[in-house]
């Protein structure tokens, strides 16, 4: 075989020999694994609140708009034209309880009160004439043998219509001092005006809308309730449960926040179909009275006295899981998912039941939640026990 073939072969050969080498020595320096003991998990390190629960009366808030107890509107009884206007007959004005604020034109009702009084005069005087024609006849009476011939000789019914006629004419005299009364527009109540509709000089007939006004003496505010905050309050539902339940009332006044006092004393009858709320009614006497004063129209927030309940706990809002549940330690510090009930929400907290004195309360989730895990608790300064 000639040299230049040979030589063409061997190179090749030897470099695939090298790397065949190289190859194994490097199989051979590759460090054996040792076997070692299956090691345990290390436990997550979870922040926890130590539960000290404790018996609690729960506020509840709401929210409402002052109104009037009392509104309505002022209707004249009779007819007639407006002669004289209150200085307080203004939009926004105050008046005191039968304070006139109105009066009408009073001359046909003054002529109407006389013409009465002279009739009553002229039944007396005919009543008087009866009254002696029976007194006479009476003496002259002989037995008829007739019961409605006796009546008739001793003029019973001619003294039975006297006396109707006297008393019809007494009664048309009450009824003109009633109009002439009348003429004169009062208020029912001490109380402001909401509008006025008439004016000097107006002629109205009976039963026209003169003003709209409102009793400045107790205000009232419907607070919509639903049915979790009404299972917080001990409200009068059942029929002669008398409940006086206080409420806090506060708005922004000024630049300054007001508060007032008021009682819930009642609710309205039945659940409002669209908003599924019950509204409770709270009243504020003298609301005026306050500095600032409740003025009517105003927004503000309620804080009501609920129940007392046993074993509360406040938590972070984050802590809950599954809306209802908490992640509590056992004595092993392993984990275990309790049901609670959640009375309310506060802010970034909740107030719950049903955890136990001294259960550390996971206030956040390890990666994965599985019951029996392990962890590690970590009771930072700043947590709160929660009472």
């Amino acid at each position: 075989m000639p040299k230049a073939v040979i030589k063409n072969w061997i190179i090749p050969l030897s470099i695939l020999l090298g790397a065949i080498i190289v190859v194994m020595l490097l199989a051979a320096a590759k460090p054996v694994p040792q076997p070692q003991m299956p090691g345990t998990e290390q436990a997550p390190k979870i922040p926890v609140q130590v539960a000290d629960p404790q018996p609690r009366q729960i506020q509840v808030y709401a929210q409402g708009t002052v109104q009037p107890k009392t509104e309505i509107t002022l209707t004249a009884e009779v007819s007639g034209q407006v002669v004289a206007v209150s200085e307080n007959f203004v939009d926004g004005g105050f008046f005191e309880q039968g304070e006139p604020l109105l009066q009408l034109d009073d001359r046909d009702y003054r002529i109407a009160v006389t013409q009465a009084r002279s009739r009553v005069a002229e039944a007396e005087k005919t009543l008087a004439m009866e009254s002696g024609q029976a007194r006479q006849a009476k003496r002259e009476w002989r037995d008829l043998g007739n019961t409605e011939g006796n009546a008739l000789f001793l003029r019973e019914p001619q003294l039975k219509a006297a006396k109707a006629a006297l008393a019809a004419a007494e009664a048309d005299l009450q009824q003109a001092l009633i109009n002439l009364e009348r003429t004169s527009i009062r208020a029912p109540f001490a109380g402001r005006v909401r509008q006025t509709e008439v004016d000097l000089g107006q002629y109205v007939s009976a039963g026209t809308q003169v003003a709209a006004i409102f009793d400045i003496g107790i205000a009232e505010i419907r607070l919509p309730l639903t049915a979790d905050q009404t299972a917080l309050l001990e409200l009068p539902l059942q029929p002669n449960q008398q409940v006086r339940l206080p409420v806090t009332l506060s708005a922004w006044v000024g630049g300054e926040q007001a508060t007032w006092q008021g009682w819930l004393l009642r609710t309205e009858a039945s659940i409002d179909t669209r908003s599924r709320v019950l509204y409770g009614i709270v009243e504020v006497s003298e609301p005026l009275a306050y500095q600032p004063p409740m003025v009517t129209g105003l927004f503000v927030q309620a804080e009501i006295a609920g129940k007392t309940f046993q074993n509360v706990l406040s938590v972070p809002r984050s802590a809950l899981y599954e809306k209802n549940r908490l992640l509590v330690l056992d004595d092993q510090q392993q984990l275990q998912i309790v049901t609670v009930q959640v009375l309310q929400f506060s802010g970034e907290q909740a107030l719950v039941t049903g955890i136990e004195q001294g259960k550390q309360v996971l206030l956040e989730r390890p990666g994965y939640v599985i019951e029996g895990m392990s962890i590690e608790p970590v009771i930072s300064s700043d947590v709160a026990t929660g009472q």
